[in-house]
C-alpha cells in the first residue's frame, strides 16, 4: 500500500473516531419560592459583575468563518447581573453578558448551579449577550455556531465550564447583595446611532411601516424606520451605613447590532455596547455618588441588552468596512509544478489600519451619543422611584423538529445562499460570485426564487438547483438548533419577552402588540411589552413572512422558515396570559435537551510556564500620538482575571512622569490596545499600543510592579 493511501485510511479513520460532540442537556426549574411573611411588598435587588476576559487565542464569534482568531483585547469583556426579589420569595436574575451569542447550553449549565444555591432555575435566569462580534465563541448550542462561527473552529469544555462557573458566581454575588430597592420604568427615544441595514426588505412589510411622528424631520428613511426606544429600569440600593437609597444601577433594552468594530477587527472588545456600559457606570459612580478614588472597576452596574436589532446596524460609516480577500491570479508561475493559478488576496497593511481607525471614531461616537441618552434618562427617572414591583415570569421549551408542524414552521431547519454572503455589516469573501464567472447562482442579497418547492419557499440554497435540498439535509440542517427556550417577564408595568434569535423591527413590533393584549387580557395591569433578543439561545434570525420573501440576509438566516414570528408571536402571547408567581413549572416546561455542539478543541490555551516571573517591561517609545511598549506581562495561558469575580486593579497602567505619576489610562481603555506577540517559554508577551498621547513625558506601570523609564511624546 503506497504512503498516500496509508495517509487518506488513516485520516479517514481519525474523522471518524473524532465525531461531533453530543450532549444531553437536563433542564432543572426553580424550586418554590419561600415566603417571608410580613414582608410581601417588600422588594430587593442585587447587582454583580465578573470579568469573563479569555486569553487570546480563541475565534472571534460573529462574523462567521471570516471571524478572526484574537490577539489580544481592548476592553474587557463582562458578565453583570441583576436579581430582582420580592417578599412572597420570587427572584428573577437577569444576566447581560459581553458575548457574540447566547447560548442554551450556557444557560443550562448556569442554572443547574444557580437553582441549587440560589433557588434560580432555567425559569427565573435570563443569560442574554450584547452581541458583541468582537467576543470569543467555542460555547453555543449548535455545531454549526461552533466548528463554523469564526476562523477558529471547534467546541471547547474549558470555555463552557469557566463562563458557567464564572456567571454562576455572579448570579451566587447578586443574591449575596440583596438590599431594599426602589426602582423606575422609563424609556427614551435615541434617533440617527441606528439604522435599517436591510431597506427593501423592511418596506416589504404589510403595511407599509412609516416613521414616527416624533423622528426627527429630515432623517434618511433608513434611520427613521428604527426602533429608537432606549427602555430603562433604574435601581436605587439602601446603603448599610446610611440607610439612605443611593443609584446602583440599571437594565436596559437597546436594538442595535454589536458591530461597531471593523470586521478585520483581531481583539476581544465589548463594541459599542461597552461603552454605553461605562458611560453610565462612571457617572452613577462620580457624578451621583461622589465616588472620588475611581477604581479600575466601576461600582455602578449597566446591564445593556438588545432589543430586536435583527436589521439593525449602528451608524458606522462607508470607510469602517474593510475590504474582504479576493480571489486573483498569481502574477507569475513559481515554476513549472506551481499547483495553483490563483490565490487569495488580502487588503493592505495600510487599508486594514485606515478601516480599523474609521470604525474605532464611530464607536467612540455612537456609544458616547447613546451613552449621553442613558445618563439622561436614568436620572430623569429619579423623581419615580418606587419600591412596588411586580414579579413574575412564564417559560416554555419549544422543540422545532420534532413539533414543526404544531409551531407552523419547516421540520428542517435551512440556510440561504444571502446568508453565505454576509450582512452589511460584514460582507464575505464570495459576495457577488458568479458560477464558472457567467452564472448568477444568488450570492448576494435580495435574491429569491420564487419557483422554491416546500415549506422553505423563496430561499435559495446551496446546490439546490442541482440536488433539491438534499446538500441541506446531509450537510447544513444536523448543525442547526434543534430547540428554542422563550420566557415572558414580568417586572412590574412592563412584560418582558425574551427570544433566543435576532429579531427584525417590524418581527419585534408584532409579537410587542400580542404580548401586551395577551397580557391585559389575562388582567395583568401592564403598560408596556419589550422584546430581549440573544437570550438563553441561539437560532439565527426572526422575519416576518414579508421580509423573508425578500430574501436578504435576514430572511436567509431565518432558518426555519417563513412562519418562525408567526410561531414566537403566538408563544410570547401564551406564555404573557399565563405569568405567575410564588410556584413552580412543571418539568415539561424544561424537558432535556440532546445538543450536537461539534467538534471538540482544545481552543483555549491550557499551559503557562511553570514559574512566571514578576512582570517586566523590555522597552517604551512614541511614534505621533500613539506610546508603544512591549512587556512580558503573566503566563501564556493565564486570563486576565485567573481568581476573584475581577481585577482589583489594572494589568498595566500609563501614568505622567511627574511625581504624582497621574494614571492616564489602563488596559481597560478604547485608546489601549493589548497584542498578544509571543507565547515563547509559557511566558505571555505582548505589545502595548496607546494612541492617547499628548505631547508628554509617560511611563508604563505595571500596578505592584516595575516602572519603565519615562519616554516623550511628541504630537507634532
Amino acid at each position: 500500500m503506497s504512503r498516500r493511501a496509508v495517509l487518506f485510511w488513516a485520516t479517514a479513520l481519525l474523522l471518524v473516531g473524532c465525531g461531533p460532540t453530543r450532549l444531553h442537556v437536563p433542564g432543572t426549574l426553580s424550586p418554590p419560592p419561600v415566603p417571608q411573611p410580613g414582608r410581601e411588598t417588600l422588594l430587593r435587588a442585587g447587582f454583580a459583575r465578573i470579568d469573563i476576559t479569555p486569553p487570546p487565542g480563541v475565534g472571534l464569534a460573529g462574523n462567521g468563518p471570516e471571524g478572526a482568531a484574537a490577539r489580544g483585547y481592548r476592553l474587557r469583556l463582562y458578565a453583570r447581573v441583576l436579581v430582582l426579589a420580592d417578599g412572597g420569595g420570587n427572584r428573577v436574575a437577569l444576566v447581560v453578558a459581553d458575548l457574540g451569542l447566547s447560548s442554551a447550553l450556557l444557560h443550562r449549565r448556569v442554572a443547574a448551579l444557580t437553582a441549587r444555591t440560589d433557588g434560580i432555575g432555567v425559569d427565573r435566569l435570563v443569560i442574554a449577550v450584547t452581541h458583541t462580534h468582537a467576543g470569543p465563541g467555542h460555547y453555543f448550542e449548535a455545531a454549526g455556531y461552533n466548528d463554523q462561527g469564526s476562523s477558529v473552529a471547534g467546541f471547547d469544555p474549558v470555555m463552557v465550564d469557566s463562563l458557567t462557573a464564572r456567571i454562576a458566581r455572579a448570579v451566587h454575588a447578586a443574591v449575596a447583595d440583596l438590599r431594599p430597592a426602589r426602582v423606575a420604568w422609563g424609556s427614551r427615544a435615541v434617533w440617527g446611532e441606528t439604522r435599517i441595514r436591510s431597506l427593501p426588505a423592511i418596506l416589504r412589510n404589510i403595511p407599509l411601516p412609516t416613521a414616527p411622528p416624533d423622528a426627527p424631520a429630515g432623517l434618511p428613511q433608513e434611520y427613521g424606520l428604527v426602533d429608537p426606544e432606549l427602555a430603562m429600569l433604574r435601581v436605587d440600593l439602601r446603603d448599610a451605613v446610611s440607610g439612605a437609597f443611593r443609584p446602583a444601577g440599571a437594565f436596559s433594552i437597546f436594538a442595535m447590532h454589536g458591530t461597531g468594530n471593523a470586521p478585520s477587527n483581531d481583539l476581544l472588545d465589548p463594541d459599542i455596547q461597552g461603552l454605553v456600559e461605562r458611560r453610565l457606570e462612571r457617572h452613577i459612580d462620580a457624578d451621583l455618588n461622589r465616588v472620588t478614588d475611581g477604581g479600575f472597576v466601576p461600582r455602578a452596574v449597566y446591564l445593556f441588552a438588545n432589543g430586536a436589532e435583527g436589521d439593525v446596524s449602528p451608524a458606522w460609516p462607508p470607510q469602517s468596512r474593510c475590504n474582504v480577500p479576493t480571489f486573483v491570479p498569481l502574477p507569475a508561475l513559481a515554476g513549472p509544478f506551481t499547483r495553483s493559478l490563483w490565490e487569495w488576496r488580502s487588503p493592505t497593511a495600510t487599508h486594514l489600519a485606515s478601516c480599523r481607525h474609521a470604525a474605532r471614531e464611530a464607536i467612540t461616537a455612537i456609544g458616547k451619543s447613546v451613552g449621553d441618552g442613558a445618563v439622561a434618562l436614568f436620572e430623569a427617572l429619579g423623581a419615580a422611584l418606587t419600591d412596588r414591583l411586580e414579579v413574575g415570569r412564564a417559560f416554555a421549551t419549544l422543540a422545532l423538529r420534532d413539533s414543526a408542524r404544531a409551531l407552523g414552521i419547516c421540520s428542517e431547519p435551512a440556510l440561504g445562499l444571502s446568508t453565505l454572503v454576509g450582512a452589511d455589516d460584514a460582507h464575505t469573501r464570495i459576495l457577488g460570485w458568479l458560477l464558472f464567472g457567467l452564472f448568477d447562482v444568488g450570492l448576494k442579497q435580495g435574491s429569491p426564487n420564487p419557483d422554491v418547492p416546500g415549506c422553505q419557499a423563496q430561499k435559495r440554497q446551496l446546490f439546490d438547483a442541482a440536488f433539491g435540498g438534499l446538500p441541506n439535509h446531509l450537510f447544513v440542517s444536523g448543525n442547526l438548533p434543534s430547540y428554542a427556550q422563550v420566557t415572558v417577564l414580568r417586572l412590574g408595568n412592563r412584560v418582558i419577552g425574551t427570544v433566543p434569535a435576532e429579531v427584525t423591527t417590524t418581527a419585534g413590533r408584532r409579537m410587542r402588540e400580542q404580548m401586551l393584549a395577551s397580557a391585559r387580557e389575562a388582567g395583568l395591569p401592564v403598560s408596556a411589552a419589550l422584546i430581549l433578543g440573544h437570550a438563553n439561545g441561539y437560532m439565527e434570525y426572526v422575519t416576518t413572512a414579508e421580509e423573508y420573501s425578500a430574501q436578504y440576509y435576514e430572511g436567509g438566516s431565518t432558518i426555519y422558515g417563513p412562519g418562525e414570528a408567526a410561531m414566537f408571536g403566538r408563544t410570547l402571547a401564551r406564555l404573557a396570559a399565563s405569568v405567575s408567581a410564588g410556584d413552580s413549572l412543571p418539568a415539561t416546561a424544561a424537558p432535556p435537551l440532546d445538543l450536537v455542539v461539534g467538534h471538540q478543541r482544545h481552543v483555549v490555551p491550557r499551559r503557562s510556564a511553570s514559574r512566571v516571573p514578576p512582570p517586566r517591561i523590555e522597552r517604551v517609545s512614541c511614534s505621533g500620538d500613539t506610546l508603544y511598549a512591549w512587556l512580558q506581562l503573566g503566563g501564556a495561558a493565564e486570563w486576565p482575571v485567573a481568581t476573584g469575580d475581577v481585577a482589583a486593579h489594572a494589568r498595566v497602567e500609563i501614568v505622567v512622569d511627574s511625581a504624582a505619576r497621574r494614571v492616564v489610562s489602563w488596559d481597560d481603555d478604547p485608546a489601549l490596545e493589548m497584542h498578544l506577540r509571543s507565547r515563547r517559554g509559557g511566558l505571555a508577551w505582548w505589545e502595548l499600543r496607546w494612541s492617547g498621547a499628548t505631547g508628554r513625558r509617560y511611563r508604563v506601570r505595571v500596578p505592584g510592579g516595575p516602572d519603565s523609564d519615562p519616554v516623550e511624546c511628541s504630537t507634532r
